[in-house]
């Protein structure tokens, strides 16, 4: 089989491409975690640990997403 060149304008399109798609699809931040002072101990609901749970979770749902994008984008599939 005889191998093709890739025009260079072509590999700066893709180039530009995976940029745009890396600022329109930034990967998820994980919460910070509270530290352990800034809890009061006096059984507030939701206490501050709880609502971090809720993020970290949220965060680890989209950051599964995010990932399996990525993989979906740099395997494409032709149609």
């Amino acid at each position: 089989m005889d191998e093709q060149l890739i025009p260079s304008a072509t590999l700066a399109t893709e180039t530009q491409n995976s940029n745009i798609n890396a600022i329109d699809d930034p990967e998820p931040q994980a919460p910070i975690e509270p530290p352990l002072e800034a809890c009061c101990t006096s059984g507030c609901v939701p206490c501050i640990f709880d609502d971090y749970a809720e993020q970290l979770n949220a965060y680890r749902v989209a950051h599964m997403a995010w990932k399996a994008r990525q993989v979906a984008k740099s395997n494409p599939v032709d149609e």
